[in-house]
């Protein structure tokens, strides 16, 4: 029993090692500004679409093309910025197959 237990423990602390997380500046190019719009009866912002502007910083996925609310974006953001943005990306479980969840801003004038 005692065996049993000890390689339970040890799957469970190897499949918690799996999740990842990645917190940082990136730089981007604002490529469109997507007009509001209502979905299921709720009413969206403005959304503006980003494009990787630097070399992709390890351990980050899927960052070519992003987006953010314009409320994350300094006032009079237009397609043609360069912004800064605060990247936070985490990965419960890398094993699923499952993309991880990227959050975008606060952004800034680069």
């Amino acid at each position: 029993m005692k065996r049993v237990c000890v390689v339970v423990l040890a799957l469970g602390f190897a499949l918690a090692g799996c999740g990842s997380e990645w917190e940082g500046e990136v730089r981007f190019e604002v490529t469109r500004i997507a007009p509001p719009y209502e979905s299921m009866g709720e009413r969206k912002p403005e959304h503006v679409v980003l494009a990787l502007d630097q070399e992709v910083p390890d351990s980050v996925r899927g960052l070519q093309t992003t987006g953010a609310d314009i409320d994350q974006f300094p006032e009079g953001v237009a397609v043609g910025d360069r912004v800064l943005c605060r990247v936070r990306q985490s990965d419960d479980n890398g094993l699923d197959g499952v993309d991880p969840t990227t959050t975008v801003g606060p952004c800034r004038e680069a």
